[in-house]
């Protein structure tokens, strides 16, 4: 049996994972042509751009483009109709920019807990927490995996209750034969760094209504019309909007990281069917679930360490000294119930004063125990579409290593 390197044997994965930069000629020359056409501003040339391409891509009428994943599900959240003192369902596992989009609407933030197998919104759970106040659920494809959204559709149909779907980490997945952010009433998605698609920072809206898509496109330029030649002064600004707008610039890196999304979405699924395929039969492994005809947009995948000597966390110490790229957390916040904006209800950075929409909400922070549990045995292993072959048969071989020591 080969020594474990945090015992002084030699590494299992002996060469860095290969990264090379994301953003390569199609990004520059895009760049370019915004610059030597003189507008950087949208909402139109290369953000219009977008927006037609996103339309084409994942099948849906309307998108429209924004300067976050969190404004993108706040212009969602208004374009549906959330206004103050409703109630919106999701998810205490995500990033905390689902939660600050329900916030910032003066909306009630309602969190329901995962299933466990799936590590996603538990539909039965969610219709639990439905109440006459309840007005959106956010469904969150984490880590790249579709919710199971026949079930959340089924409960909209019943309650009336819309759904908005939260694609921050799902570009490109699909749903039995449908891309995520064309099945739900309206989806948010995100361009940061991280993310399949990125502009450094951005996002976008997509919708299949056309109500919906006019609001969200006032909501995010300060519901300026444009395009019907208004004299200036005139403006009739119909209600409350901010300025969310993303520049040229921004929109046409997303569409040259648009072009490479098939072959991203491609290339991580080969992965992660590699771990399914060589490490799912390992004992104290747990696997997500993934229903037929449901196909990710993988993330780092999320398996389950269910045993209990070694600790999980003395298990990532293992495999980072093997030279394992592994972390433990599905998110930034581990259980955004047990934070103490949420706690505390605490809104405002210099005042302990809970404001008049919250102020008849309390959370028990033991509410969602599923959620604690996966992120006390989360181990996430690395999927990156720069990855080699050689990145992943040395991964699965330092798996493999330690499983053999300690199981």
């Amino acid at each position: 049996m080969d020594e474990l390197a945090i015992n002084g044997g030699a590494k299992a994965k002996t060469v860095p994972y290969n990264q090379p930069n994301k953003y390569t000629d199609e990004e520059r020359e895009l760049l370019l042509e915004v610059l030597d056409s003189g507008k950087l501003m949208g909402p139109g040339g290369k953000v219009a751009d977008f927006e037609a391409e996103v339309c084409r891509a994942f099948g849906v009428k309307h998108a429209i483009m924004v300067t976050s994943g969190t404004v993108a599900l706040q212009t969602a959240l208004a374009a549906l109709g959330v206004s103050e003192g409703d109630e919106v369902i999701t998810t205490p596992m995500t990033d905390f920019g689902t939660t600050a989009a329900i916030l910032a609407l003066h909306a009630i933030p309602i969190f329901s807990d995962i299933d466990l197998s799936t590590r996603l919104l538990d539909p039965q759970k969610v219709r639990e927490k439905i109440t006459d106040k309840t007005r959106v659920i956010i469904t969150v494809h984490m880590a790249g995996m579709p919710c199971e959204m026949d079930a959340f559709l089924d409960i909209s149909e019943e309650t009336g209750v819309k759904i908005l779907e939260d694609c921050a980490q799902a570009h490109g997945a699909t749903y039995r034969g449908r891309f995520v952010g064309a099945i739900g009433h309206a989806a948010g998605f995100s361009m940061n760094e991280s993310k399949q698609i990125s502009t450094g920072d951005g996002g976008f809206v997509t919708t299949n209504d056309d109500e919906t898509a006019e609001i969200a496109r006032l909501f995010r330029d300060k519901t300026y019309l444009r395009g019907q030649k208004l004299e200036r002064g005139v403006q009739p600004i119909p209600f409350f909007g901010t300025n969310l707008r993303p520049t040229c610039l921004q929109a046409a890196v997303a569409i040259a990281q648009l072009h490479k999304l098939e072959y991203l979405v491609a290339r991580r699924d080969q992965i992660v069917r590699r771990y399914y395929a060589e490490l799912g039969d390992l004992p104290h492994l747990d696997f997500p679930k993934i229903a037929d005809n449901v196909h990710p947009s993988w993330w780092p995948l999320a398996i389950r360490y269910t045993g209990s000597t070694p600790t999980r966390d003395e298990l990532v110490d293992v495999f980072r000294a093997e030279g394992v790229s592994i972390n433990t957390s599905m998110s930034a916040v581990k259980n955004i119930l047990r934070t103490e904006v949420i706690q505390k209800r605490k809104y405002y950075p210099l005042t302990d004063d809970i404001p008049t929409f919250w102020q008849n909400t309390t959370y028990n922070p033991d509410d969602c125990p599923n959620v604690d549990t996966l992120q006390a045995t989360c181990l996430r292993l690395p999927v990156n579409e720069r990855y080699t072959d050689e990145d992943i048969d040395q991964t699965i071989a330092a798996v493999k290593k330690v499983w053999a020591h300690y199981f």
